[in-house]
C-alpha cells in the first residue's frame, strides 16, 4: 500500500505561525485587539475605579484630612470554543497516485496546506467579525448550526447617532457631529482628537465627500477655492480642526449564500481613541486548548490520518481555538450611527 506524505502537526503549527503575520498585519482590528495567549480558560481582568475629588484644604497646625481608598472592579468573560475540520477523502487519496510509480510515497502536502489555508482564513475571518461587530454595536453574538447562541457578550461602549444622516449630503454636519463626539473623552482618559481613528466604509466616505451643506463640511475651503474631493484633503481639514482621522474600512466575508457581507454597515462607523497615558484598550484572547500539546494557550491546528481505526480512508484537517475579547476600556469606542 503506498504511502502518504503530509506536514506533521508540528510542521503545520510552524507554517501557521509564518502565514500569521502576512495575514493579520493589513487589518487595523489586530491592532486594536491583538491577539493574545492566557494560560487559563476563564477570562478575567481587573480595573481600578477613577481618582475623585480635590485635595483638602489643612490650615496651619489643622490635621491632614483622610482620603479614601480607590477600588476596582473584576470582570469575568468565559470564551467561546470554535473548531472545525477538512478531509482528504478516499476519492482524493485513490486518485492521486503518482504517474509512472508504483509502490512509491504519494506527496499530498499541497491538499493538506490547501485546506490548512482555507481553515485558518475562516479563523481570522470570525475573530474579525467577533471584533468588529463589538466595536460597531457594543456586542456580539455568535450561533451554533441549531441557531443557539453559544458565545456572546456586550460591552458598555460610548454611542452617537447624528441628526441628519451623512448620506442625506445637502443639511449632514459631519464636522459638528465630529466636534461633540471629541467631548465623550471628558474625564475619561481618552482622547478622540486627531490621534483618533475613524473607521467606516466607503459608502460612507462617498457621502462625506459628496456633502453639500455650505454651513458644515461643503462650507470648508482649501488654497485657491478647491472645493474637497479627495479623502487625503478631507483628512487635512479634521486635523488642523484636532478632529479624527478617517480610514476607509471596506473589508468583509463572503457568506455560506455568496452574499459579501461587509464588517462595518453602510451607516455604521467605529471611532477608536487613544488613551492619554498609551495604554492598550483590549485585545481578543487565546486560552487553554486541550487539543494542543501540554493544554497550551492559543489556536490548534493538526492533521489526523484513520488508516487504522475505519473505513474509508481518510486525512482531517483541524483548526480551532478557545478565546474572546476583552476590552478594557470601553469609554475608548465610540459607536457611530451616521
Amino acid at each position: 500500500m503506498p504511502t502518504f506524505v503530509y506536514p506533521s502537526n508540528s510542521e503545520l503549527k510552524q507554517v501557521e505561525q509564518v502565514k500569521l503575520p502576512v495575514l493579520t498585519a493589513a487589518d487595523p482590528i489586530f491592532s486594536i485587539l491583538p491577539m493574545v495567549d492566557v494560560d487559563s480558560h476563564i477570562l478575567s481582568w481587573e480595573q481600578q475605579d477613577n481618582y475623585q475629588g480635590l485635595q483638602q484644604v489643612r490650615g496651619l497646625n489643622g490635621q491632614p484630612g483622610k482620603v479614601k481608598k480607590v477600588g476596582g472592579k473584576r470582570y469575568l468573560v468565559e470564551p467561546g470554543v470554535y473548531g472545525e475540520f477538512k478531509t482528504i477523502d478516499e476519492l482524493e487519496l485513490t486518485t492521486r497516485r503518482q504517474w509512472g510509480t508504483f509502490n512509491a510515497p504519494i506527496n499530498i502536502s499541497d491538499l493538506v496546506m490547501e485546506s490548512q489555508d482555507h481553515l485558518l482564513n475562516r479563523r481570522l475571518d470570525r475573530i474579525r467579525y467577533i471584533g468588529w461587530t463589538l466595536l460597531t454595536t457594543g456586542t456580539f453574538s455568535v450561533s451554533n448550526a441549531d441557531g443557539s447562541i453559544t458565545h456572546t457578550d456586550t460591552f458598555p461602549l460610548q454611542t452617537y447617532t447624528a441628526g441628519t444622516l451623512w448620506s442625506t449630503t445637502a443639511t449632514a454636519t459631519p464636522i459638528a457631529n465630529l466636534r461633540a463626539i471629541k467631548l465623550l473623552g471628558r474625564g475619561k482618559s481618552v482622547s478622540f482628537g486627531s490621534g483618533a481613528r475613524l473607521f467606516m466604509n466607503q459608502t460612507d466616505v462617498n457621502n462625506l465627500l459628496n456633502n453639500t451643506n455650505a454651513n458644515d463640511l461643503f462650507g470648508r475651503r482649501v488654497a485657491g477655492l478647491t472645493t474637497i474631493n479627495s479623502l487625503s484633503v478631507l483628512n487635512q481639514i479634521l486635523m488642523g480642526d484636532d478632529l479624527p482621522q478617517i480610514e476607509v474600512y471596506d473589508e468583509g466575508y463572503e457568506d455560506e449564500t455568496g452574499t459579501f457581507q461587509l464588517f462595518i454597515p453602510a451607516g455604521k462607523a467605529t471611532l477608536v481613541g487613544r488613551r492619554t497615558n498609551g495604554a492598550a484598550i483590549g485585545d481578543y484572547a487565546m486560552t487553554r486548548n486541550a487539543n494542543n500539546p501540554n493544554l497550551e494557550a492559543g489556536a490548534y491546528t493538526k492533521v489526523t490520518d484513520n488508516s487504522d481505526e475505519d473505513v474509508p480512508r481518510m486525512i482531517g484537517v483541524h483548526d480551532g481555538h478557545n478565546g474572546g475579547p476583552r476590552l478594557y476600556f470601553p469609554s475608548a469606542i465610540v459607536a457611530l450611527n451616521i
